[in-house]
């Protein structure tokens, strides 16, 4: 949950929370100066917004996608359901090929 909040959420909101907070300490200069400014949203730049949102979400997640992932070297054991529980599934390191002999390391 908390992966999902940071990888996709997070980047999609954060030009709009960044803009929301730039137009309301603006609007609160601008009030003080002249009255009761509209509302933020009135004026924002939505395809500006909803574009940065999308491009630094999918940055993000081409990020996650390159440089995260498990070994491949091990064996992949999948979810399984035993006795009403779900057991998550889970990589094991690979057991050594008996045919070859073992190489002692320095």
């Amino acid at each position: 949950m908390l992966k999902n909040l940071l990888t996709v959420v997070l980047p999609l909101m954060l030009p709009t929370l960044i803009y929301m907070a730039y137009a309301m300490f603006g609007r609160r200069k601008t009030a003080a100066l002249e009255g009761a400014p509209a509302s933020w949203w009135t004026g924002a730049p939505w395809t500006w917004l909803v574009t940065g949102g999308v491009v630094l979400a999918a940055a993000v997640l081409v990020t996650v996608a390159l440089t995260g992932g498990f070994d491949t070297s091990g064996t992949y054991h999948p979810a399984r359901l035993i006795d009403g529980r779900v057991i998550e599934g889970e990589t094991t390191p690979s057991a050594p090929d008996p045919a070859s002999p073992a190489v002692p390391r320095p």
